[in-house]
């Protein structure tokens, strides 16, 4: 049976185009980042062209006056020598004849960050000396160069634009038995990578001071320092990979998604992952990480996964490169065929073509704003989102129907701009009617005094 998966899989890759798209992947430690400012202008690159239409000789140089300074040269135009003047802002470029007629194209990187870089004035040189008139404002075109984002960007976009809460990133196996667990992850951390621990189930949570507890039951958005567990971080970084090409947030939009090709290492029969889509791998791995009781006679498994999962993040790795910030699409860095362990699969499902609809660039709130708790009804946990359209001082408070309060889920804590929320479980209160209370202040808001929302919610047992 795996000769004759092999042989179909080999004609397969031979009638597979040989153009192929770029896909990518994430690396643990580029998703630890801190994300950049992505989408800051930070220069622009412009072009000009300079036309000789007035000498009675050829020209070999030419000197430009430019508004912006310049920081390099992008295209010579064919002239071999340039001298920078006027802290860069002026330019003296020589070696290349230019006839009557012809032109001279040079680009730049400049400074300036918007658009409207000119040529304040120019004129040709001959042998180093001016020849015709002096010309005067000659426009440049534009092209902005702002901060990639990098992989701490990526990880918040996914978790705030893709990823629904409170469902959240299930990382395990959901299920009824008491004596397993799992992980949901539900916010962007860049805490989450990256593991180093040796690859294993989930079997303990570290407790602090070199103590353990038992992993049981589902584990809420969990740091490095909570399970160490090399395998767990890079089923993770492969799950937010799979996600991120599925919503068409990275290439390729309009082909196989990434989770729908195919894994077969050749030189190495033996590997449990042969077989199997990349999709499939990550529920693979769901399955032996809450279950590994049942894999005690065998844990050579776990290095196994973890050996398929963290080549395959690797494959498709690479610099990040967006081919646009809105919508947000980054760009693929490898294809198929530069990877002899990830194949093509013709058979996959088409969905169609996939696109993003999220921008990558911060969208701050324009108010304060408390929404109501999810689920409501709840039983016995519930979550309580709020925006913030600057840092403040934040403090979230529960009260019963008497107006005492029962509970204080944030106290003048700091935070900052933008979405946040709060999880709430009320495992030592009654049935009924609660009151949630958010207070909010800023140095902008206490000017005009602080800022109060409350909403009410409903405990049912």
């Amino acid at each position: 049976m795996k000769i004759l998966f092999n042989l179909i899989l080999g004609l397969l890759i031979v009638s597979f185009s040989i153009s192929q798209p770029k896909y990518r992947t994430f690396s643990q430690n580029d998703l630890s980042l801190k994300k950049a400012k992505a989408g800051k202008v930070v220069s622009s690159n412009t072009t000009f062209v300079f036309h000789n239409d007035e000498l009675t000789q050829a020209a070999n140089g030419i000197q430009i006056r430019f508004n912006s300074s310049i920081i390099s040269i992008l295209d010579s135009g064919g002239f071999s020598s340039f001298t920078f003047l006027d802290k860069n802002k002026t330019v003296r470029a020589t070696g290349k004849t230019v006839s009557l007629g012809d032109s001279a194209v040079l680009s730049f990187n400049v400074a300036k960050k918007a658009q409207g870089t000119q040529a304040n004035f120019w004129f040709w040189l001959v042998d180093g000396v001016q020849a015709g008139v002096k010309r005067t404002e000659l426009a440049g075109s534009y092209t902005p160069n702002f901060i990639q984002p990098n992989g701490g960007n990526v990880l918040e976009y996914i978790y705030k634009k893709i990823i629904n809460r409170p469902a959240g990133l299930v990382i395990g196996k959901v299920t009824d038995t008491l004596a397993v667990g799992w992980i949901r992850y539900m916010k962007a951390d860049r805490m989450y990578f990256p593991h180093t621990g040796t690859a294993g189930g989930f079997d303990e949570i570290a407790t602090g001071s070199s103590q353990v507890k038992p992993f049981i039951r589902e584990l809420k958005n969990p740091k490095v320092k909570k399970h160490d567990n090399r395998l767990l971080g890079e089923v993770h970084a492969l799950k937010l990979a799979i996600i991120a090409n599925d919503s068409g947030a990275t290439e390729p939009t309009d082909t196989t998604a990434l989770g729908d090709l195919l894994y077969n290492d050749l030189s190495n029969p033996t590997d449990p992952c042969n077989g199997l889509k990349i999709r499939e791998i990550t529920y693979l791995a769901d399955s032996i990480l809450t279950y590994y009781h049942h894999f005690s006679a065998s844990p050579v498994i776990y290095a196994q996964l973890d050996s398929a999962v963290s080549r395959i993040n690797r494959a498709f790795d690479g610099p990040y490169i967006a081919l646009s910030l809105t919508p947000f699409l980054l760009k693929g860095t490898h294809s198929v065929d530069e990877v002899p362990f990830i194949h093509p699969n013709p058979l996959a499902f088409s969905k169609g073509a996939r696109h993003s609809r999220f921008s990558i660039e911060d969208e701050m709130p324009e108010k304060i704003s408390l929404y109501q708790n999810y689920p409501n009804p709840f039983n016995p946990s519930t979550h309580i989102s709020f925006s913030l359209p600057e840092a403040g001082l934040v403090t979230l408070k529960v009260y019963d129907m008497l107006g005492r309060e029962v509970a204080t889920l944030l106290d003048r804590e700091n935070l900052d701009a933008g979405d946040q929320w709060v999880e709430f479980i009320a495992d030592n209160l009654s049935s009924g009617v609660y009151f949630y209370k958010l207070f909010v202040s800023s140095t902008e808001l206490l000017t005009a005094g602080s800022y109060t929302i409350v909403k009410k919610m409903l405990l049912i047992r």
